[in-house]
């Protein structure tokens, strides 16, 4: 299970869950590779105009701050199992989690809980 504190998002790729983590190490990593900044790309994947490259420049340092031992061309292969299309959404939903500061949702769901 992913520690939402520690920055950890699960996303489902290939039929299996992955715990992945964006270090700001890993985000200076995808910029350089990407040759643009991060919130640039987020939006750029909003636009749909993202490479595949890109997707596996986003998923392998991802995946191994999560604590998954895999290399380029293993991130390469579960894209390819799981498709262009689930890649991309685990893209978007990992850069959409990454950057989205949800400690106000989290808040509001303890008070809800306590009024109940």
């Amino acid at each position: 299970m992913a520690n939402k504190l520690k920055g950890e998002v699960n996303i489902e790729l290939a039929g299996n869950d992955y715990k992945c983590r964006l270090t700001i190490d890993s985000i200076m990593q995808i910029e350089d590779s990407c040759n643009c900044g991060i919130i640039k790309l987020a939006t750029r994947m909003g636009e749909a105009d993202i490479r595949m490259s890109e997707i596996i420049n986003v998923l392998t340092p991802a995946l191994r701050g999560g604590g998954n031992d895999l290399q380029r061309k293993d991130v390469m292969k579960l894209v390819q199992e799981a498709g262009i299309i689930k890649a991309t959404t685990a893209v978007a939903n990992l850069l959409a989690k990454t950057l989205t500061d949800d400690s106000k949702e989290e808040t509001d769901e303890g008070k809800q809980e306590q009024e109940n």
